[in-house]
């Protein structure tokens, strides 16, 4: 069983519907995490136009309509930045403590820096 899968993509079909839905214009008004009520306003053009999910592909696997939205590059940046990447990372995380694939915290070495002991050349042990 794999939970990683590929990203799927939006289809022509549906990305010509966004786009006529965003009449030219970004949409990041959709995206109530980034606190534009009001939208940027940003025309959309030729290679600045993101066809996003609203809700990460890696988290529920939807490519309708109503989970495409079109973005600038600028809305689609912080989207992917602060929203995206730290959701999909703390939901990886709790898959995996739940089913117990977490990694065991590393063992710190007797006399390394890390340990905050140092050892003497006559033989003996004290705090760094």
């Amino acid at each position: 069983m794999t939970f990683h899968s590929r990203r799927l993509e939006f289809t022509a079909p549906t990305k010509r519907a966004a786009f006529a839905r965003s009449n030219g214009i970004c949409e990041c008004h959709l995206i109530p995490w980034l606190n534009r009520p009001n939208g940027c306003g940003v025309k959309l053009t030729a290679g600045n136009i993101f066809y996003e999910h609203l809700v990460q592909d890696a988290i529920r696997k939807d490519n309708s309509l109503s989970n495409c939205c079109c973005l600038v590059k600028t809305c689609w940046r912080e989207k992917t930045d602060k929203i995206d990447r730290p959701t999909i990372a703390k939901s990886n995380h709790v898959r995996d403590a739940h089913i117990g694939a977490t990694v065991a915290p590393q063992q710190v070495i007797a006399g390394t820096v890390a340990s905050g002991w140092k050892r003497h050349m006559r033989g003996g042990w004290s705090r760094r």
